[in-house]
């Protein structure tokens, strides 16, 4: 279908655009590789068009100059089933863009002497087993260096929405032992942030939602962002996944907010929240020691991107130009990060790697049309060939699932056993024939397959069954 879309294009935009004529022949002489704002502009709707009119994109694109959009547009729906397009209004979730604002928070409360960045978890008796966690300190959390696993245990994919309160999302990994010493490695970590929330309502007596919005909605008037998810907003876009079979599958809600993900919010919003960050002390003093212990880093560039079932997010800064690119879609399979990239290369080097499917759908064509043998003999050299970057068990796992998901059964058979043959000494390989023949009530054959990963790795842990699909009891 083709891309809705609205274009709002700036008064320095359109004066550009008046005088780009009068200068091209004098730039063309001065063999000029500098790229003219109408000329970007062009460049970005060229590469957002691309993945729209794949059907893959849906969203907004806001690319600004000194802070001032210089292109804006919105694409496809919010709405697919009302046919109500997407707005610059729009509110998307920011996925893990949320993280940076819990850092804003951590930071402020350290600028005002209530937490040190040196501050250990033994001091806000969060009961934590592992005697190692009441060593991790502040700065190793907002770094993810803490130790602690990813909150996307078994026990929470069986039941996302469960989890929809900090202290719930707490009791998920409190047992649970830490992947390493601490500060000794890093491990990026939802559950790190979900800890971050728990500090900050322990030290403040405030709840989560009270400190986001006092502390940075109000002083930056983001009127058009919400925390938690506020369901039936005119404004708000629904969730779609960008499936195997290139089509875009409404999903909805998939987990609740938290302090690792979970905003609604405009583009405008999120270009105000990061201007008002690195471009003024409204949120953070830049000379401070808070500030420079997190985002003091950021010399030529700055990026952050949030992703999930049915959301995309990206924002990119580039310090050396001034420009700043914000991309929100409420479709997924990273497309935000591959758009704003790709800008971000047009804006540095005048190109842009080519636009291509994801790797899942590239996967499935080449299932379909090789047959399962073919494909599974051959697809690997075909997926290197194509020069996709994303590592091919992935693929063909995020594949495996999804068609599980549709209950395709000997499909998902076909795609995992082609994932063995690739891999067949990755216990991970047999998690996921476990789990496909649990889902097709085959219980005894998914014990079969999961011994089988325990046989490669006898303490490995099922990425979907807490229980290891009976074989723990």
């Amino acid at each position: 279908m083709k891309r809705l879309g609205l274009m709002v294009m700036t008064a320095a935009m359109l004066v550009s655009m008046a005088v780009a004529g009068v200068f091209a022949a004098a730039e063309a002489a001065e063999g000029s590789a500098e790229i003219t704002q109408v000329q970007l502009a062009s460049k970005v709707d060229e590469i957002a068009d691309a993945y729209a009119d794949l059907g893959w994109f849906n969203g907004v694109v806001v690319l600004a100059h000194s802070g001032t959009p210089v292109f804006e547009r919105a694409y496809g729906l919010a709405n697919r089933e009302a046919n109500v397009p997407n707005s610059l209004q729009t509110r998307f979730n920011l996925g893990s863009i949320m993280k940076h604002f819990t850092a804003v928070l951590v930071l402020q409360q350290v600028e005002k002497g209530r937490l040190s960045l040196d501050d250990t978890l033994d001091q806000f008796d969060l009961g934590f087993a592992d005697p190692r966690a009441a060593g991790i300190t502040i700065s190793q959390l907002l770094h993810h260096r803490s130790g602690f696993p990813d909150i996307f245990t078994a026990a929470y994919r069986e039941n996302q929405l469960a989890f929809d309160t900090i202290e719930k999302r707490l009791e998920l990994l409190r047992t649970a032992p830490l992947l390493f010493d601490p500060g000794s490695d890093s491990r990026y970590s939802n559950y790190g942030y979900t800890v971050l929330g728990a500090v900050l309502q322990k030290v403040t007596g405030k709840r989560f939602e009270v400190l986001l919005h006092d502390n940075i909605f109000k002083p930056l008037s983001l009127k058009n962002s919400v925390y938690p998810y506020a369901p039936g907003h005119p404004g708000q876009s629904l969730r779609y996944s960008f499936n195997y079979a290139g089509e875009q599958a409404f999903v909805g809600v998939t987990e609740h907010h938290g302090p690792d993900g979970g905003i609604e919010a405009t583009a405008g919003d999120v270009l105000t929240f990061f201007r008002g960050l690195f471009y003024s002390d409204k949120l953070l003093s830049r000379k401070g020691d808070a500030f420079k212990s997190y985002f003091g880093g950021a010399r030529d560039h700055w990026a952050s991107f949030g992703g999930g079932a049915g959301l995309s997010t990206a924002v990119e800064l580039d310090f050396g130009s001034d420009y700043q690119i914000v991309v929100l879609a409420n479709t997924d399979n990273l497309v935000a990060e591959l758009i704003s990239g790709r800008v971000l290369s047009v804006i540095r080097e005048g190109s842009h790697a080519p636009v291509t499917l994801p790797p899942h759908v590239f996967a499935y064509r080449q299932y379909q049309k090789l047959g399962p043998q073919a494909f599974s003999e051959r697809f690997r050299d075909i997926y290197d060939e194509a020069g996709y970057g994303q590592f091919i068990g992935r693929t063909l796992n995020e594949l495996g699932m999804s068609l599980l998901a549709d209950k395709e059964w000997d499909q998902a058979l076909d795609v995992f056993r082609a994932l063995e043959a690739t891999f067949p000494s990755a216990p991970q390989v047999y998690d996921s024939l476990a789990f496909a023949y649990s889902r097709m009530g085959q219980l005894e054959e998914a014990q079969a397959q999961f011994l089988k990963a325990l046989a490669i790795k006898p303490d490995f842990r099922s990425d979907y069954s807490a229980d290891g699909y009976g074989t723990e009891q």
